[in-house]
C-alpha cells in the first residue's frame, strides 16, 4: 500500500465520527454519561443518572423543549435502574421517597467580525464613529489612523452557542410485600413500559 493510501485511511478513521452509545449503561463504563447507585440501607437504594450534552437553543436554553426532553429522560432512565436493581433482588414493588432532576445549561458567546462594505468619515484617534453603509449607516470596531487618516472598520456580529445537560437523583424504597393501599410502582410492569421506551435510546 502506497504512502498516500495509508495516510488517507489513517485520515478517514480519525474522522469518521464513533457510533452512538446505549444510554442505559454505567457512568463508569460511559465517562460522559450514565447511571451509578448506592444502597442507603437494606431497602433503601439511591441512583443517579446523569445525561450527555445536548445542544439547546442560546436564546432560551432552559426553555428549549430539546431540555425538557432530556430531564424527562434522565429520570425515567434513572426509575429504570432502581427497578432493575429490584428486579435482580426478587422485589417485586418500588416506592420513590425522594426525587430531583435538574439540568445545567452552558452559553458560549464570541464575536464574528469581518471588514465592513463601507467607509466612515475621518476620526480623531481613540474616538469611535459612525460610518455610512449602502443604504444606511453601519457600525463596528473602528481603528483610527489619525485626524487626517481614514479608518478601517469590521463589522461584527455575536456568536451564540448552548449546550444542556440533565441530572435525575431518586431515592427509592424496595418493597418486599406491598399492601394493596400502597402507593407503590410494580417492578416487572415499570420496566417494561420504560424499556419500551426507551429499548433503543443512545447517546453519542
Amino acid at each position: 500500500m502506497s504512502v498516500l493510501a495509508t495516510a488517507a485511511l489513517v485520515l478517514a478513521a480519525c474522522t469518521t465520527p464513533a457510533p452512538p452509545r446505549p444510554a442505559m449503561q454505567p457512568l463508569s463504563v460511559a465517562g460522559n454519561f450514565g447511571f451509578s447507585d448506592r444502597n442507603v440501607d437494606d431497602d433503601t437504594v439511591e441512583v443517579t443518572y446523569r445525561g450527555a450534552e445536548v445542544t439547546v437553543s442560546s436564546r432560551t436554553p432552559r426553555e428549549d423543549a430539546r431540555i425538557s426532553a432530556e430531564k424527562e429522560k434522565v429520570h425515567d432512565l434513572a426509575l429504570l435502574r432502581a427497578a432493575r436493581i429490584a428486579q435482580e433482588r426478587g422485589i417485586p414493588a418500588i416506592r420513590i421517597v425522594s426525587e430531583k432532576t435538574d439540568s445545567d445549561v452552558d452559553v458560549q458567546s464570541y464575536p464574528r467580525c469581518r471588514a465592513a462594505p463601507f467607509w466612515g468619515a475621518p476620526g480623531f484617534w481613540g474616538y469611535p464613529g459612525y460610518g455610512y453603509g449602502y443604504g444606511g449607516y453601519g457600525y463596528g470596531y473602528r481603528h483610527h489612523r489619525g485626524y487626517y487618516g481614514w479608518p478601517d472598520d469590521y463589522a461584527c456580529s455575536e456568536t451564540r452557542s448552548a449546550k444542556g445537560k440533565a441530572t435525575s437523583v431518586l431515592t427509592v424504597d424496595l418493597v418486599k410485600a406491598p399492601a394493596a393501599s400502597d402507593a407503590v410502582l410494580s417492578t416487572a410492569e415499570t420496566i417494561t413500559r420504560l424499556e419500551k421506551i426507551y429499548a433503543t435510546s443512545t447517546y453519542p
